[in-house]
């Protein structure tokens, strides 16, 4: 996945140590009706770590969309954390493709047609209900005719997709993280970035701010404290209601997004240009 903007970036901490489905707790539910919307979303499940999240968010009681990667769930051992995931009341599970380009972003996105195809078995494969999705390494949206491209390689794979009845979500802020999956910031820094994000207007709807997390992110317990801390920090902010990727509004104004902020960069990679030597998520389903 790509990294957001460069003013909203943020330093590191964290740890990634491998966790094993959690219990379930109880806790309130998400805030009432704050003039602004915040969806929170993960990519690259199902893998081991998928259990912290799918721990917190059985506890927290709020909504978080899961985007997972068919390959990730080949063995039996990591397919009981993508049914832990379909079991959960609160997570809706999205198309994140079946092979995330295998790393290889550009030479995946000059084959549109094979990027339907991957699409659809990630579909089959995982008997996902709908075709609601994201790209894998490209902030693309496709969302009620209204089309946004970061990078443009991906432009025709998402007009196809879209062609073919896929509604794409890409992303407003991104919670990065390292090569061996520490989160890069606290969820205190992500709090603050995200509200300035959406009093300032600097997201692809204007009062929703769709966030950016990964699942290799939060193996260690201090990064799944992490993980509790902000979703603690958004849940009680009168401001903020934490929704549903159903809630997301298909048709509203789009806004373009600032310019001058720099390139988006590939998550894991220097320079984000050309075939680099992004972050392989399978790494971390293995």
């Amino acid at each position: 996945m790509e990294r957001t903007r460069r003013d909203f970036v943020v330093g590191a901490v964290g740890g990634a140590m491998a966790l094993a489905l959690g219990g379930c707790g109880t806790g309130p539910g998400p805030g009432g009706g704050g003039r602004y919307s915040v969806y929170l979303s993960s990519d690259d499940g199902p893998m081991r770590c998928s259990g912290a999240i799918d721990e917190v968010i059985r506890e927290t009681r709020v909504p978080l969309a899961a985007f997972v990667v068919g390959k990730h769930a080949r063995t039996e051992a990591y397919r009981r954390y993508l049914e832990a995931y379909r079991s959960n009341p609160y997570i809706t599970l999205a198309n994140h493709s079946y092979s995330h380009a295998d790393g290889h972003y550009l030479s995946y996105y000059a084959h549109p047609e094979r990027v339907l195809e991957d699409f659809d078995k990630n579909r089959r494969v995982l008997g996902l209900s709908d075709r609601r999705g994201r790209l894998p390494g490209r902030d693309s949206w496709r969302i009620g005719g209204r089309a946004y491209d970061a990078d443009r390689s991906a432009a025709e794979a998402a007009d196809l997709l879209a062609s073919r009845g896929y509604t794409l979500y890409g992303w407003d802020l991104e919670w990065t993280h390292t090569r061996s999956g520490r989160p890069i910031g606290t969820a205190e820094g992500i709090y603050r970035k995200l509200l300035a994000m959406l009093e300032r207007g600097h997201t692809y709807t204007p009062g929703h701010l769709m966030l950016l997390m990964h699942d290799q992110m939060f193996g260690s317990v201090g990064a799944r404290e992490e993980l509790r801390r902000l979703v603690t920090l958004l849940r009680d902010d009168s401001r903020i209601r934490l929704r549903s990727l159903d809630d997301y509004p298909l048709r509203a104004p789009a806004v373009r997004r600032p310019a001058g902020r720099g390139p988006r960069l590939m998550k894991g990679t220097a320079t984000g240009v050309g075939e680099t030597t992004p972050v392989d998520p399978l790494k971390f389903a293995r």
